[in-house]
């Protein structure tokens, strides 16, 4: 997909009709890196709609590596019960990509975050996985 028309549908994912931020998600999916991960991160705060928060998560578990594991750590803790199971299910099925730098603090400090969630051998897995000590 070429760089205007992720602009144009990104413009979309602002829409106040759920069922266009929705196909406007389906329709970015694939070009989801393309997105600037800031602005995405932003969009899940608890005083967006629904259908905005699920949009904006659904692409940032699309960007994969580093920027999903901190959109799923950003909603563990989410009032929204669907969002906040989703958000843990990502970090438990969490794996560094090629694009994860290796032995970054910023990882480390995450998994720290959610280590509640995961199992000792899981952490040590992860930690090992991403170049951390311990």
């Amino acid at each position: 997909m070429r760089t205007l028309d992720v602009r144009r549908l990104r413009a979309l994912l602002d829409d106040s009709a759920p069922a266009v931020v929705r196909e406007a998600t389906l329709a970015l999916l694939p070009s989801a890196r393309l997105l600037d991960d800031g602005w995405l991160l932003e969009q899940p705060a608890g005083e967006r709609p629904r259908g905005t928060r699920v949009s904006a998560f659904r692409l940032l578990t699309a960007h994969g590596g580093l920027v999903r594991l901190r959109a799923a750590v950003a909603l563990v803790d989410d009032p929204d019960d669907r969002l906040r199971a989703w958000a843990r299910q990502s970090v438990q099925r969490w794996h560094p990509t090629a694009d994860v730098p290796r032995g970054a603090d910023e990882v480390g400090e995450l998994l720290g975050r959610v280590r509640h969630l995961l199992s000792d051998h899981v952490l040590r897995t992860r930690r090992w996985e991403t170049g951390l000590k311990g």
